[in-house]
This record gives structure tokens, C-alpha cells and sequence, in this order.
């Protein structure tokens, strides 16, 4: 289990990440709505641009029909009457003369001079010198011809128009303009605050539940420790109050043994006793290593002998249950390395759980298999099958579901803690069609405890 600290930064890093790159979104759809806003504004000055040249061109077409006409009635300015009104004035500019208007009145417009001078046709004239012309003060353009031959030779006439509706035109485009540009930006600000504050929101949540989960997480740790520790304290208590007995039972089967003469079943009765009583003392006495965390001897083993010696152990139990016991241990199985004593009260265990789960006549398999560099020792029995909210506790140090006085709740806890120290891992589940499978799983290679 990875502790708080190690976790925590790790959490921080993502939602810290997490945090940058809605910023980051947010500033590109921002910079995004600016670039599409420039390119709009840089589109609509273009055509306001091209609208004056278009205004400043139809001037121009003005001013050659005026300049006609003026030759037409050999100078009379009088002619030109008509085109003069509030957003277009006419200026006639006589041989050698200065700008007037149609009254004769003098115009002085310094941009309209230097166009004459340089013989262009269209000129832009700035809003101080539009008024100047008499118009509103507003951007004009204006357009001149002049007469090459005719009465009126070296007649220029100059058609000043007003781009006031151009302009108001324009104005109003810019204004709505920016009144898009803003709205944009303040709903991608306000979105993007939004999410900002949900994310925030949703982080602060995700480090409560994270706060939430390490705590459950160490008090689950805790509660194990203290598990272990009272197993360790219970087996050393175990261990002192066996001794006594066994070491009475181990000189009671001395005595018979040295009074059993030539009777050869007698001999082989009281052999047995200190056998199992040695047995017995040595299952303690690993089992209290290994609640003390104590290192544990690892020899190559055969996973058939093993299957065969923990078949030899229980099959009084079987028998006297009415139950079969059927290894099926694959050919060709490497060796694995263990604890050999150890490892056989591991399935030992898990045995004598699957013959009280089964009914009398059914059958118990021990199925041994080799797969993926592990080696997997499976007991399956025809019992009524464990609940899934039951697997995941029955490892629980004295969890059982048998009734009072028929289990200690301790025997799948302990097969954990041997697989555990094997490098292994012990499985519980129901089986289909029914029964219980409890499995072993150990690398092939073995490992250190």
C-alpha cells in the first residue's frame, strides 16, 4: 500500500496539471477571440478603405461629366448649378487660377492644391479641411477632370463629396464590433471562471476523498497489525501451553515404545505418536516464527511430494467425513523452493476447510498446474459455494462462518501468511457449478521471506 506521503504529491502534481491546462484553455479560447476580433477589424477597415476609393472614383466620374458639360456651354459655371448641394460640392478651378466655388468664392485646401499640381484625380480630404469646403465635418473625396481643348481649355472642375454615411456606416460597424468582441470575452471569462471554480471545487473534493481513503487505509493497516500482533501473542501463549502436554505425551510414547518388545504394532503406534508430536511442535514453533517475522529456510521441493505428504496428513479426517480426496498433479511440474513444513500445513488448511464444506460422498480436488513461470496449487470442493462478501473476509484473522466450537476463524488467515512469506498469494472464490476454490499461487523460482 503506498503511504500518504508518497501518494499526496503525486495527487497534488496531477490535479496541479490539471489546473494549468484548463487555465491554458481558457487564455487560448481568450487569445483565439483576439486573433478572430484583429482579423475582423483588419477585414472591415480594408473594406471601409475600399469603400472610399469607390467613392472617390464615382467623384471622379462626376467631375469628367461636369467638366463636359462645362465645355458644352463654353465656361459657364452656372451649368454646373445642379451637382452643388449640402454633401457634394463643386469647385472650378480656372487657367492659372486658384480653387473658388460656383460663387466665386476662394478655397484654400492644401491636399487639393497638391493633387492639381501633381495631376491626380482622386484626392482624400480630412474632416477640417471637408469644412472648409462646406461640408460635414466628416472624410471626403474628391474628384477632378479637367478640359484639354474647347472654350473652356485649361478649365480644371473638382467634385467634393462628403463619405459621411460611409463613415457613419463604418462607425456603426466598429461599435458592434466591440460590443462582440466583449460579449465573447466576457462569456469565455465567465465559462471559464465557471469551470475554474467546478475544478477547483472538484479537487478539493478528490483531496478530501484522498484524506479519506489514506485514513481508511492506515486504520485497515492498524487493524492488521494488531491482528497480527494478537496472533503472535496467542500462538506464543499456544506454544507455552502446548509444551507441557507434549512434552507428557512425547515420554508416554517412549515408555511404550520401550515396552513394546517384538510386538511390531505396537511399535509402529507409538512411533507414531512422537512423530506426530514432533510434528506438531515444529508446525508451532514455524508458525510462531513466522507471526515474529522471523526468516524462513527455503529448499527445493517436489510439488508432488508435497501434495502427497498433505494428502497423508488428512486423510483420517476425509475418511472419517466420508469425502474423497482427489490430487491431480499435472507431470513435468518444476520444483519450487519453500518452507516444506510450512507450506504443507498452508494446504493442510485449506484441505481440512474444503472436506467440513463438503457433503458426505462428495469429492475434494487438489489440482496442482504449472503456468506462466508460477505454479498454482487449487483446492476445489462440491460444498455450497462461499458468498463473495464472505471471500473477502474470510482471510480475516478469526473470521469464520462456521458455527460455534467448529472453527477458530485462523486457518485460511495463517495459509495467507504462508503464501505471503513464499512471495505468493492465496485466492478465494466461488466455484462453478458449485463449491469453494482456494488457490495457492508461487513463482516458480521460490523467494526469500
Amino acid at each position: 500500500m503506498p503511504s500518504t506521503a508518497t501518494a499526496s504529491p503525486a495527487r497534488r502534481a496531477v490535479h496541479a496539471l490539471l489546473a494549468i491546462r484548463t487555465r491554458w484553455l481558457v487564455a487560448s479560447m481568450i487569445i483565439a477571440i483576439a486573433a478572430t476580433g484583429v482579423l475582423a477589424y483588419l477585414v472591415e477597415h480594408r473594406r471601409a478603405a475600399a469603400e472610399l476609393g469607390d467613392l472617390g472614383r464615382e467623384q471622379a466620374r462626376i467631375a469628367r461629366a461636369a467638366a463636359i458639360a462645362l465645355g458644352a456651354h463654353q465656361g459657364d459655371t452656372a451649368a454646373l448649378a445642379p451637382l452643388d448641394r449640402a454633401d457634394q460640392h463643386v469647385v472650378i478651378v480656372p487657367p492659372g487660377g486658384s480653387p473658388r466655388t460656383l460663387s466665386g468664392a476662394p478655397i484654400v485646401v492644401p491636399e487639393l492644391a497638391a493633387a492639381l499640381a501633381r495631376g491626380a484625380e482622386i484626392v482624400r480630404i480630412e474632416r477640417d479641411d471637408a469644412s472648409a469646403l462646406g461640408l460635414p465635418e466628416r472624410t471626403a473625396m474628391i474628384g477632378i477632370a479637367r478640359i484639354d481643348d474647347g472654350p473652356a481649355r485649361g478649365y480644371a472642375v473638382a467634385i467634393a463629396g462628403t463619405a459621411e454615411r460611409q463613415r457613419d456606416r463604418d462607425r456603426a460597424g466598429l461599435v458592434r464590433w466591440i460590443l462582440a468582441m466583449a460579449i465573447s470575452t466576457g462569456l469565455v471569462t465567465a465559462f471559464g471562471g465557471l469551470a475554474l471554480a467546478r475544478q477547483r471545487s472538484q479537487l478539493e473534493l478528490a483531496r478530501e476523498l484522498a484524506v479519506a481513503e489514506a485514513a481508511r487505509a492506515r486504520d485497515a493497516e492498524l487493524e492488521r497489525l494488531s491482528r497480527s500482533a494478537t496472533m503472535a501473542a496467542l500462538g506464543s501463549g499456544i506454544a507455552h501451553e502446548l509444551s507441557t502436554p507434549l512434552g507428557v505425551i512425547v515420554g508416554r510414547a517412549e515408555q511404550l515404545l520401550a515396552r513394546a518388545g517384538g510386538d511390531e504394532r505396537a511399535l509402529r503406534a507409538a512411533q507414531t505418536i512422537l512423530d506426530q508430536a514432533e510434528h506438531v511442535d515444529q508446525v508451532v514453533r514455524g508458525l510462531l516464527g513466522l507471526a515474529r517475522g522471523a526468516p524462513i529456510a527455503l529448499t527445493p521441493c517436489q510439488p508432488g511430494t508435497l501434495v502427497r505428504e498433505a494428502a497423508d496428513l488428512v486423510e483420517h479426517r476425509f475418511a472419517r467425513q466420508g469425502v474423497r480426496l482427489a490430487p491431480v498433479v499435472a507431470s513435468d511440474l518444476p520444483e519450487i523452493r519453500c518452507e516444506p513444513l510450512l507450506f504443507k500445513h498452508a494446504l493442510v488448511n485449506l484441505l481440512l476447510n474444503a472436506c467440513d464444506a463438503s457433503p458426505r460422498g462428495g469429492e475434494v480436488r487438489l489440482e496442482v498446474s504449472a503456468s506462466g513461470g508460477e505454479l498454482t496449487f487449487a483446492v476445489v470442493d462440491e460444498g455450497d459455494g462461499i458468498a463473495p462478501a464472505d471471500a473477502a473476509r474470510a482471510m480475516e484473522p478469526f473470521f469464520t462462518t462456521k458455527p460455534i466450537g467448529k472453527g477458530t476463524g485462523l486457518g485460511l488467515a495463517i495459509a495467507r501468511e504462508i503464501a505471503s512469506s513464499h512471495r505468493g498469494t492465496l485466492a478465494l472464490a466461488p466455484h462453478e457449478p458449485r463449491g469453494t476454490r482456494a488457490s495457492i499461487t508461487l513463482p516458480v523460482e521460490g523467494a526469500a521471506a
